[in-house]
């Protein structure tokens, strides 16, 4: 059996201070065991749950490796200034050697917006604004009129490092069509929920004359297990969406490798998925298990 897509895998430990400084240890064994990726997620003021600067815990991990991509799952860009956000990422691709993948988000949290003195109104229009300016940068157009400002050092994966758009609702799928940006699925969407999403997304694509990006990426929570206890009780923990859910539609796949190939070839069927993010911090699994069963998952991928 050989599956043909790429795998890629979040951090698994973000517990603590001290998991943090360890991210570009965690790094360097996801490119030892072979995934495509190593994504972080952006989270502000959720206590010992937030990880409020992903690009600087980037920065560190593309220091500690050579070949595995770097990946954002949802940069918030209507909190930030377009043109210091496209020096700092067009930075760190050249670090990182055109490694970057920038997952790129809105945010939902209004006190989010509120903390940073933001409209949440707004953060579909800003995050537009934001990404425009953005692309113009890093292609060098002129940054001020009758300037010769330009941004430098630009980035090294032309014209621009690789985006990809997180969005659920009707009209954020259509902006990620707009930017012909593939689109990257909440991780709590079910199978129907992705089927209709996706519809939505390629009929905008077509609606606009553009094809269909080369790569749809999508995250699902994975865990291997043979032990049919362990992975009933698990995905109860992961939630009512999950639980709830037929076994077939849920976004969390737990279960022996059989159900993960079936699963993998129904997405690959319905979807066209051809890269799947393995999320991992599940609650009640501690790190050897999930880093056992992510070794499982990439062992789907040589069989």
């Amino acid at each position: 059996m050989s599956l043909s897509c790429q795998f890629a895998v979040t951090a698994w430990d973000l517990s603590s201070p001290a998991a943090l400084a360890g991210l570009p240890q965690q790094a360097k064994r996801a490119e030892a065991m072979g995934f495509e990726g190593f994504w972080l997620p952006e989270h502000h003021f959720q206590g010992g749950a937030s990880l409020s600067a992903p690009l600087i815990l980037l920065a560190a991990c593309a220091s500690a490796t050579e070949t595995i991509d770097l990946a954002t799952t949802s940069l918030l860009l209507p909190i930030r200034q377009a043109i210091a956000l496209a020096e700092e990422t067009a930075t760190l691709d050249l670090i990182a050697n055109g490694r970057l993948i920038l997952g790129l988000g809105r945010g939902f949290d209004d006190q989010l917006f509120e903390v940073f003195g933001i409209d949440p109104k707004q953060k579909r229009k800003r995050f537009k604004h934001t990404l425009e300016a953005m692309m113009h940068a890093w292609q060098g157009g002129q940054l001020l009129e009758g300037t010769d400002a330009t941004l430098s050092p630009r980035p090294i994966q032309k014209p621009h490092p690789r985006l990809w758009i997180a969005a659920f609702g009707p009209l954020a799928l259509k902006q990620a069509a707009a930017f012909q940006c593939p689109y990257l699925a909440s991780p709590m969407e079910t199978l129907n929920q992705l089927q209709t999403n996706r519809q939505i997304y390629t009929e905008a694509l077509a609606e606009l004359g553009f094809e269909p990006p080369a790569i749809t990426p999508i995250m699902r929570t994975v865990f291997i297990t043979d032990d049919d206890k362990k992975a009933k009780a698990i995905t109860d923990i992961a939630g009512p969406a999950a639980s709830d859910e037929p076994p077939s539609n849920s976004p969390v796949w737990v279960g022996p490798q059989s159900l993960i190939i079936d699963r993998i070839n129904e997405y690959q069927e319905t979807l066209g998925m051809n890269y799947l993010i393995a999320r991992g911090r599940i609650p009640g699994v501690s790190v050897e298990e999930q880093l056992d069963s992510h070794g499982a998952l990439l062992a789907l991928g040589k069989a």
